[in-house]
């Protein structure tokens, strides 16, 4: 598949506003280890900037400190679903409505990873929010189909 030049400088927009989180919390969602991927499309209510070719989708994140106590770790996964997010879209390519995505960690990693630096941690991460966005894809995917 090739790249169309809009997606090659794909742009994640942030979610910011409590009533965004709100109601991407009380969407639909996938799991798969830790994490919940929660997904809608966007609304006039998300005060989102008018979307431009280059606007990819909504993104948010909810991340507890009682789940993941390290910034950095935080951080890391911040950053590495960001870059899956950009990948996965650039493959899939995007709807005709932003879609709104949410990451939600929903219990603490496994303490055997003591470093935001490890390599099996990274891998981890990257494996979990790429099946978390190939499910959302196959569910998206169904409900075009379905007339």
């Amino acid at each position: 598949m090739s790249v169309t030049p809009a997606r090659a400088s794909a742009r994640l927009l942030a979610l910011s506003r409590p009533q965004s989180f709100a109601a991407s919390l009380r969407a639909r969602w996938v799991q798969a280890g830790e994490f919940r991927l929660h997904y809608r499309s966007a609304v006039a209510d998300d005060a989102l900037p008018e979307p431009t070719p280059q606007d990819a989708c909504a993104v948010g994140f909810v991340l507890p400190r009682r789940q993941c106590r390290h910034a950095a770790r935080r951080n890391l996964i911040r950053r590495i679903a960001r870059e899956r997010i950009r990948a996965h879209l650039q493959v899939h390519g995007g709807d005709a409505r932003l879609p709104v995505l949410v990451l939600r960690q929903q219990s603490r990693l496994d303490a055997t990873w003591i470093s935001a630096q490890s390599p099996a941690l990274r891998r981890y991460l990257h494996d979990t929010v790429q099946r978390l966005l190939d499910d959302w894809e196959r569910v998206r995917r169904d409900a075009a189909r379905r007339p």
